[in-house]
């Protein structure tokens, strides 16, 4: 009996060895797959001790879970069916930490704190709390202890109080974002020593103060998002040195001063939004040299001066809104041509001026291809792609053309201006439109019936202005209108007896020379 159990134990210690010594002198690759497969069918380790005592800290310090994803936090190893974790196959080591309320959004919710406790799970990678609505208190200065820290979204919640400088210790970080919480005081400096950073979204917060000097070294910056905060100050120069910037938001904010012409070498900029700051001057020649931008937002601001003719080089750009502006000098011309993507175009509430028939001669595409030698005037095809056209008050004048297509476009403003002569019967052709705003203008003359052909529209604005007759009997046909109004006009006879136009409220006709019929008094009988 004794010798059988030294005989096992032998046999034991020989299986033990037997896989690494048989991979290492394999004469074919038999031996080698099968240890290989050997590894794959042990089971992966259980979660380290360290980790899950410091997700369980995380979990103690929330009050209420609807989201129902710590309720599945039970048993004793966080790798297996605990949502949100994700571990290290390897090691067992937590190495993602992934919360999100799952939708509708605001329905579901956790509420209370984050605990210092994750800051020893020493092996994250990536830590993702977002759209749990009541997640608050401050960010623990202990996550400065996640050295291995690549990803950080706390996106969504109710954090409050100051960015912990600490942040700046997490030296392998490269996504940063605190978007959509309740942060104030100013952006710590420390975290312009976190040079490998790629992503900086801040947005809709209560930060202030200007933007750190100590940034100009995050030169692998390719997202930065202040916007909807109180920041103020000049725009930084030293952002021209963020080659890799492709979207820069610093919208609703307080930033002052002019642009900066280094902001002008962003070549690899999509995107870019400085609307609703306190910026002025005039907007540099050399932005039209930004020939990679899709989207341009400079609305609600101080500049002045014309619209700079390099912006019709942009040849991407699909989204532009210089709206609210003190722009001056005639409208842009060869838009065509010049804008092959725009979709939507805002240039309202300047100081603009130009022929409106000229402006959309220049807009159609049918005008490059017309005959030169004819003296008709070329039909106006607008482009297939614009959907948006906002020229609302500004101060135009001339009178609409005859159009021919413009199948595409869905918004047409061109209140407030200083625009006559008469509504084309071939507006009918814009038969996409869903709103078309004509008011406090100079036109005069009938509505024309063809309006009733454009079934799809659901804002009709024709007030203030000088239409004479009748509002067509076949406007019945418009049943999708939810907004209309004739005020202020000359127009006589009986308003549409059909739903909706004798439901809308009396204001809509008033100021006229003798609408009548609902909602206004009844038609004489003669």
């Amino acid at each position: 009996m004794q010798l059988s159990a030294r005989l096992l134990r032998a046999l034991a210690i020989l299986l033990v060895a037997l896989p690494s010594s048989s991979a290492g002198h394999a004469p074919n690759g038999d031996a080698a797959v099968g240890a290989a497969r050997s590894d794959d069918d042990r089971p992966p380790p259980p979660c380290s001790p360290a980790d899950r005592a410091a997700l369980l800290g995380f979990k103690a310090g929330v009050a209420a879970d609807t989201t129902g994803i710590l309720a599945t936090w039970a048993g004793g190893d966080c790798c297996g069916a605990w949502e949100g974790v994700t571990c290290d196959a390897a090691t067992g080591r937590v190495v993602a930490l992934q919360l999100e309320a799952p939708p509708p959004k605001g329905r579901h919710y956790m509420e209370g704190a984050l605990s210092p406790s994750l800051g020893g799970l020493e092996f994250l990678e990536a830590l993702v709390i977002r759209d749990m609505a009541r997640i608050g208190g401050a960010i623990p200065a202990a996550l400065s202890r996640l050295k291995r820290l690549r990803e950080l979204y706390l996106e969504g919640n109710m954090l409050a109080g100051a960015i912990p400088g600490s942040l700046g210790k997490l030296g392998s970080l490269q996504y940063l974002s605190l978007a959509g919480n309740r942060l104030d005081g100013q952006l710590p400096p420390e975290l312009g020593a976190v040079s490998g950073l790629e992503q900086i979204n801040v947005a809709r917060n209560r930060l202030s103060g200007a933007v750190p000097p100590s940034y100009r070294s995050l030169s692998r910056l390719a997202y930065l998002d202040l916007s909807n905060n109180l920041f103020s100050g000049a725009v930084p120069g030293f952002i021209g040195q963020f080659k890799n910037l492709a979207l820069l938001d610093l919208s609703n904010n307080s930033f002052s001063g002019e642009i900066p012409a280094a902001l002008c070498t962003l070549h690899s900029l999509t995107d870019l939004s400085l609307s609703h700051n306190k910026l002025g001057g005039q907007i540099p020649p050399q932005m039209g040299s930004l020939q990679s931008l899709n989207s341009l937002a400079m609305d609600g601001n101080m500049f002045v001066g014309s619209i700079p003719a390099s912006f019709l080089g942009l040849q991407k750009l699909w989204y532009m809104n210089l709206s609210g502006n003190g722009f001056t000098g005639p409208l842009p011309t060869g838009i065509s041509n010049a804008l092959p993507s725009l979709v939507s175009m805002d240039l309202s509430h300047n100081h603009l001026t130009g022929d409106v028939d000229q402006f959309f001669r220049s807009l159609s595409a049918a005008n490059h291809d017309a005959n030169n030698h004819s003296n008709k005037p070329s039909p106006i095809v607008l482009p297939q792609k614009l959907e948006h056209l906002d020229l609302s008050g500004n101060r135009i004048t001339g009178a609409l053309p005859e159009f021919t297509r413009g199948a595409g476009l869905r918004w047409l403003d061109i209140s407030s201006n200083a625009i006559g002569g008469q509504i084309p019967s071939s507006i009918s052709r814009l038969s996409s439109l869903e709103r078309l705003d004509i008011s406090r203008n100079r036109v005069r003359g009938v509505i024309p019936a063809s309006m009733a052909e454009m079934v799809r529209l659901q804002w009709l604005d024709l007030s203030s202005n000088a239409l004479v007759g009748r509002i067509p009997d076949n406007f019945t046909r418009l049943t999708s209108v939810r907004h209309a109004s004739f005020r202020r006009n000359k127009l006589c006879g009986r308003i549409p007896q059909a739903k909706p136009f004798n439901l809308f409220r009396a204001a809509a006709y008033a100021h006229n020379l003798c609408l009548c019929g609902k909602p206004l008094p009844p038609c004489r009988k003669i």
